[in-house]
C-alpha cells in the first residue's frame, strides 16, 4: 500500500468515526426533544458542529489527495 493509500484509508476511517459520533449525538438530541426537553436537545446538538466540521475537513483532504494523484498520473502518462 502506498503512503497515499494509507492516508486515504486513515482519512476515510476518521470520517466514518466522526459521522458515527454525529449520528449518536443526533439521536441523543432527538430523544431529549421528544421527551420534552428541547433546551437540553439544543445544548446537545451544538456538539454536532464539531463532528461535521472535522468530517468535512477530512473529506476535503481526501478529495485533494485524489486530485493530486490524478494530476500526477496524467503527467506520467506519455501523450499519444
Amino acid at each position: 500500500m502506498s503512503l497515499t493509500g494509507l492516508s486515504i484509508v486513515a482519512c476515510l476511517h476518521e470520517i466514518r468515526t466522526r459521522l458515527s459520533d454525529a449520528v449518536a449525538v443526533s439521536k441523543a438530541a432527538l430523544a431529549c426533544a421528544e421527551a420534552g426537553s428541547e433546551r437540553e436537545a439544543l445544548q446537545i446538538i451544538i456538539d454536532l458542529d464539531t463532528f461535521l466540521h472535522v468530517a468535512t475537513t477530512l473529506h476535503g483532504a481526501v478529495c485533494l489527495i485524489g486530485r493530486i494523484t490524478r494530476a500526477d498520473e496524467r503527467r506520467r502518462t506519455p501523450d499519444d
